[in-house]
């Protein structure tokens, strides 16, 4: 009962919020308004409403609030700028602007026999390391942003990206 009063008296301020925020980064879909709303109430209810407890009474329970729904709004909206917008299923020796740069970052000629052997030596690296050095070199993700996408550790990521980028640097060297 008296969850339910809380959420009476505060959801309006919640989510005006919340869709005030996405409103100025043109999104106007409910759901992920709802989504973002359902986070609020996960981060208030999160071990035994520890948030809650901790709120000191320095300032109005509505402001304190608005600051969590425009944290988790923010959250989201960050969520969205680090996203790759490439599938993680997709071939990756398909593009050709992940050869372009390893070929500049390799110092080598950039002529197409260079570009041919740079993709060929693609095809000989790992998929999973081909995957983290086109999340890097292309989407412009951090090694610990691409650990959460794989589910490895940053030092992983950094091992992979590194092992990956020695592994073409010897075939490219060797065939040219």
């Amino acid at each position: 009962m008296a969850w339910k009063h809380f959420i009476k008296s505060y959801d309006r301020c919640i989510y005006g919020v919340i869709l005030n925020l996405l409103g100025k980064f043109s999104i106007h879909e409910p759901e992920v308004a709802d989504d973002i709303f359902a986070s609020v109430i996960e981060k208030l209810l999160k071990n035994d409403c520890a948030a809650l407890r901790k709120f000191k009474w320095n300032s109005k329970l509505s402001t304190w609030l608005v600051s969590v729904a425009r944290n988790k709004t923010y959250d989201y909206l960050r969520g969205l700028k680090r996203k790759p917008n490439i599938s993680l299923d997709a071939p990756i020796d398909e593009d050709s602007k992940l050869e372009d740069i390893l070929a500049d970052g390799l110092d080598l000629d950039h002529d197409m026999e260079v570009r041919l052997t740079v993709g060929e030596a693609l095809d000989m690296v790992p998929h999973k390391d081909r995957l983290i050095l086109k999340l890097y070199y292309i989407e412009g993700m951090k090694e610990k942003e691409i650990g959460v996408l794989v589910d490895l550790s940053v030092d992983a990521v950094s091992a992979r990206k590194s092992r990956a980028l020695k592994k073409l640097r010897t075939l490219v060297r060797k065939t040219t």
